[in-house]
């Protein structure tokens, strides 16, 4: 696409998780409005957000003292408004919730980040007796490494749109992004594609599907195929959480069969009916680069599609991508959302999974 805005955003700093993505959000927005109204993000917030000192500082350009290299603070108020980002997605999106309660690391420009397996051995650590030597254990790294994997979603909005208030439009941009994020997120993570150099492996990748409860009562078959899950995953558990992802229905009849509940529940529309995972948070760690791109474009064309197929007359053999829609014969604003983010199990055992179950 031509005509394309772009900056890379040092995010604020935030006491309170709802205002850092606030942050987050308003300066899409702004950068949306600004764009559609030939003005500057930075004014836009400033006249509609007047008492939000966090997104202003955010959309100024980078320069000193407030830059990622020479401010201890800018980095870490990038941090905590991306992080809470993905920590609200939690409501549309369940992979994002699961990520929340397992080890959270940051690229902070690193090529790439080897994370500890998980280790579980009850001889780790023992008593001594007094003068007696301590036996000394060597420490080994051998869990995997988490490298920069680009995340991204491009949504149209049309001008009109901007004639409202701009707190409708935040509160649209905001679900645009956190539906659009949420549930990719999802299908990404709880699946069995394999990693690659173009995304992080699924959760479920070579791991063995259980057989689900032969049981014919639903409450009885629940019960067994969820002690089953749970018990595949406590060695890594710990007397930690163990949490519980499933399709729609299934997450359904486990909430109202759990007389209080011991074992958090996600519901994922990404998930085929009949599925259910168990998985150790402990066993999960991710990685994201604290800073997003948020790019605006009023001009090319948008090929309206999840494939990934490219706007191009020549190929072999030639691809018609469609349905194609102009951003300039339209009148339509596209933001791009652009993140660096990874996953990985630390250990294999960390995660359980059924499917076919018909309570």
């Amino acid at each position: 696409m031509s005509n394309i805005i772009s900056r890379r955003l040092p995010l604020a700093t935030d006491r309170f998780r709802h205002r850092a993505c606030n942050t987050f959000m308003r300066a899409a927005t702004a950068t949306l409005v600004a764009a559609a109204n030939n003005s500057f993000s930075a004014a836009v917030a400033k006249q509609h957000w007047a008492d939000d000192i966090d997104t202003p500082l955010l959309l100024k350009a980078a320069t000193s003292p407030a830059t990622m290299s020479s401010s201890t603070w800018a980095g870490s108020l990038a941090s905590t408004a991306v992080a809470d980002l993905i920590s609200v997605m939690g409501g549309a999106s369940a992979s994002a919730a699961l990520l929340a309660q397992g080890l959270e690391l940051e690229f902070d420009g690193a090529n790439g980040i080897v994370v500890p397996g998980v280790t579980a051995d009850p001889n780790a650590a023992g008593f001594v007796g007094e003068a007696a030597p301590i036996p000394g254990r060597a420490l080994t790294v051998d869990g995997p490494t988490l490298a920069p994997r680009k995340f991204a979603v491009i949504n149209p909005f049309t001008r009109e749109l901007f004639d409202h208030s701009t707190p409708t439009v935040e509160a649209i941009v905001r679900t645009f992004l956190l539906e659009s994020l949420g549930l990719a997120t999802d299908a990404a993570m709880f699946s069995n594609t394999a990693g690659s150099s173009i995304r992080p492996p699924g959760l479920l990748q070579g791991v063995s599907p259980l057989t689900p409860s032969a049981l014919s009562t639903p409450a009885d078959a629940t019960v067994a195929d969820m002690s089953a899950l749970a018990s595949a995953v406590a060695a890594v558990a710990g007397n930690g959480q163990i949490v519980f992802v499933a399709s729609p229905k299934q997450a359904v009849a486990m909430r109202l069969r759990q007389t209080r509940e011991v074992y958090p529940v996600l519901a994922s529309a990404a998930l085929a009916a009949g599925v259910v995972i168990a998985v150790a948070p402990n066993g999960v760690a991710s990685a994201i680069d604290p800073v997003p791109r948020f790019e605006i474009a009023s001009e090319g064309a948008l090929h309206m599609d999840d494939a990934a197929v490219q706007l191009s007359a020549i190929g072999t053999p030639n691809v018609v991508a469609a349905p194609i829609r102009s951003l300039f014969q339209t009148d339509t604003l596209a933001l791009r959302v652009i993140l660096q983010v990874s996953w990985a199990l630390r250990s294999s055992s960390a995660i359980a999974w059924t499917s076919g179950v018909t309570w």
